[in-house]
């Protein structure tokens, strides 16, 4: 399992020449995926804490496997809670994207493990979040955050504000249920909540969990 087997589809750009002598951007040209890759000295500090903070807050103490959550998770499902396997690092959710291997096994599970543990003998951590916040899925076929960005604020990834890196991120936990466009209304956390508000719920969690860690 190695990055460099990896090629991802991204999104083309037209360009032309403006009045001024200028480059401007034409049209962006993408199929079913909206994609356009960030590297990792371009991402956003307060998207990366905003990032870890919510989906792996042991991200840089652990190896790959947060193995105090998994074994949390492991011990509810035997116990008869909720019969989903949790406590994916951020690591193991990056392969379990590249490799569309989703299935609820054991099997599937252990090899996630071993594969993240050696993924990270392999490549640091700046690698592994580089890689997953260019994959991971935020609904309107955008995947990775910078497209993200533009479909949901108009704004270039970095010109995002703080609360507004805690509202994107909130989306891939669930882009069904945390598209702040679904008009869609259900009961969500004991209200009647849309997808605007949805997000807004998990994007008070992400922001209260930023602030718990230190990164607010």
């Amino acid at each position: 399992f190695e990055l460099e087997n990896y090629e991802l589809n991204q999104t083309s750009f037209v360009y032309y020449i403006d009045s001024d002598g200028d480059i401007q951007v034409l049209q962006k040209l993408y199929a079913d995926i909206n994609r356009e890759w960030v590297s990792f000295e371009d991402l956003p500090e307060d998207l990366i804490h905003a990032t870890v903070a919510i989906e792996d807050k042991r991200f840089f103490e652990h190896q790959g496997v947060d193995w105090f959550t998994t074994v949390k998770a492991c011990v509810n499902m035997f116990l008869g809670g909720d019969s989903q396997f949790g406590g994916s690092s951020i690591t193991q959710q990056l392969i379990k994207n590249l490799t569309t291997e989703d299935s609820v096994t054991v099997q599937r599970k252990v090899m996630e493990i071993f594969r993240a543990t050696k993924f990270e003998k392999q490549y640091d951590k700046s690698v592994v979040l580089e890689w997953y916040l260019n994959t991971i899925y935020l609904g309107n076929r955008c995947y990775g955050v910078k497209s993200a960005a533009a479909k949901y604020f108009g704004k270039e990834l970095e010109n995002l504000t703080v609360a507004e890196f805690a509202s994107l991120i909130s989306i891939t936990n669930n882009p069904s249920i945390f598209n702040p466009y679904s008009q869609s209304v259900y009961m969500y956390k004991g209200a009647e909540r849309n997808g605007a508000e949805r997000n807004r719920y998990r994007q008070l969690n992400v922001l209260a969990e930023m602030y718990d860690q230190g990164y607010l």
